[in-house]
């Protein structure tokens, strides 16, 4: 196994105290229709910590992943990432929270280092540096031998692999996984738990929504299982149920939806 670099988006300045968590939510929730897919989540999760979530099919996982990404808007609630107000400032969160969904998205007519290097000029590297890093970013993700092969003739396993590879060239400060080990064999889901070790010694919030919960609940710092588009429990280190300092239930700020 090569070795591996992990690059992550610098931190917010602050005093000792002061530095805001990764992730603070205040009564989030996503209204489709008259159906909620989240019904008021409030949830804060420390700098640095690897946070499973669980729950079956529907409790509002990949919801609550797509929110905290900026991929959606939540229909009420607040969002702060790393300190950011992610409904005032989007963008500035787009720049340090990646989110890997089920779905793997490439240029299928690229091959897979040009899909790489794209995302790293995307990302901010130079040239000559967004080549080494996605060449490195290659090896590591086993892929250094296709790295001329157009991803249109990957298999899934392989595309998973190839969006793993364009995480680690992303630079993280909070990484939000949606069933990363899906369509991976032995060797893949093994690679994704040695980079979720890589990205927590690194200091990168990791925040994983799985079925598989045995699996990524002996890697994480702490559980949050989700039932229904509300927060059923939260245990362990790092994360815990409504904002840092709150006595009382907050009043929801109302954010419009964009259509």
């Amino acid at each position: 196994m090569p070795q591996t670099t992990i690059y992550v988006a610098p931190r917010l300045a602050g005093t000792l105290g002061t530095i805001p968590p990764a992730v603070a939510t205040v009564e989030l929730a996503r209204l489709f229709g008259r159906s909620a897919a989240l019904a008021g989540v409030s949830l804060t999760v420390e700098i640095g910590r690897t946070v499973a979530l669980l729950g079956p099919n529907g409790a509002g996982k990949t919801t609550l992943l797509r929110i905290l990404a900026t991929a959606i808007r939540p229909s009420y609630g607040t969002l702060a990432i790393d300190g950011i107000d992610a409904l005032r400032e989007p963008e500035l969160v787009r720049g340090r929270a990646v989110y890997l969904s089920h779905a793997t998205a490439h240029y299928d007519d690229l091959t897979a280092e040009e899909n790489l290097r794209f995302a790293a000029t995307m990302f901010g590297w130079g040239e000559r540096e967004g080549g080494e890093v996605s060449r490195e970013a290659l090896a590591t993700v086993g892929l250094d031998g296709h790295a001329g092969q157009r991803v249109c003739t990957f298999s899934a396993g392989m595309r998973k692999r190839l969006a793993l590879a364009r995480v680690l060239v992303a630079r993280p400060s909070l990484l939000l996984l949606d069933e990363p080990h899906a369509a991976l064999d032995g060797d893949g889901m093994a690679l994704v738990d040695r980079l979720i070790g890589l990205w927590k010694e690194a200091g990168v919030t990791v925040m994983v929504a799985s079925h598989q919960a045995e699996r990524v609940s002996s890697m994480a710092d702490a559980t949050v299982r989700l039932e229904g588009g509300l927060l059923a429990e939260v245990s362990g280190a790092g994360a815990s149920a409504g904002p840092v300092g709150a006595r009382q239930r907050p009043r929801v700020a109302v954010a419009r939806m964009d259509r």
